[in-house]
C-alpha cells in the first residue's frame, strides 16, 4: 500500500534540513501520521542538535494516544540504538498512558543497565501495571534484579532497584 501525500510529505519534511519545516512536520504529524512517520520521527530525535526540535518531539512522545507506539517505542528501547533517550522513550508509556505491560521484562533490563533517571522511569511505568503476568516472568524479573542489586554500587541506583523488585513481587499473578 502506497503511502498517503501528508504521509509523504510529513516524511518528507522531518528529514529537512530547516528546523522551522521539521517543527511544522512533527505538527502535521499530530494529525495525519502513522507508525512510518513515527519510526522516522524517532530517528530525527535521534540525529538531531536543535534544542526546540529534541523537546518538540519528546513533547510529542507524552502525548502519544495509539497503542500501536508501544510496539514502536520497546523496538527502539531493545535495538538500544538510541541509549541517551531511554528515559524519554519509557516515560513516553506512563505519560501517554499507553500500556507497556508486555514489555516487563524489558523495562527491567533498562533498569538495570540504564541510570538512575532511566530506573526511575521504569519503576513509574512498571507501578502504573494493572496487568496479571505470568508466575515465571516475575520470577525471571525477581532473579535478574537481585544479581543487579548485588552489584549495584551506586547507594541511590541500588535503592531503586529494590523499589522495582518490590513492585514486580506484588503485580497480580495470572
Amino acid at each position: 500500500m502506497e503511502d498517503s501525500k501528508e504521509v509523504q510529505s510529513i516524511i518528507k519534511d522531518l528529514q529537512s534540513a530547516s528546523e522551522t519545516t521539521v517543527l511544522a512536520a512533527i505538527k502535521k504529524n499530530r494529525v495525519h501520521g502513522n507508525t512510518k512517520t513515527f519510526r522516522v520521527l524517532l530517528d530525527v530525535l535521534n540525529e538531531t542538535d536543535a534544542p526546540a526540535v529534541e523537546a518538540a518531539i519528546i513533547e510529542f512522545l507524552f502525548d502519544l494516544k495509539e497503542q500501536g507506539s508501544a510496539d514502536i517505542l520497546a523496538e527502539k528501547l531493545a535495538g538500544n540504538r538510541m541509549p541517551f533517550y531511554d528515559s524519554f522513550l519509557i516515560a513516553a508509556f506512563w505519560q501517554s498512558a499507553i500500556d507497556g505491560s508486555a514489555y516487563l521484562k524489558l523495562f527491567v533490563k533498562k533498569a538495570i543497565k540504564g541510570d538512575y533517571m532511566v530506573a526511575l522511569e521504569a519503576l513509574t511505568v512498571i507501578e502504573n501495571f494493572d496487568t496479571a503476568f505470568p508466575e515465571e516472568e516475575i520470577s525471571d524479573c525477581e532473579e535478574d534484579l537481585n544479581e543487579a542489586i548485588e552489584r549495584e554500587k551506586i547507594k541511590d541506583k541500588k535503592s531503586l532497584l529494590k523499589s522495582i523488585r518490590e513492585v514486580i513481587l506484588d503485580l497480580p499473578r495470572l
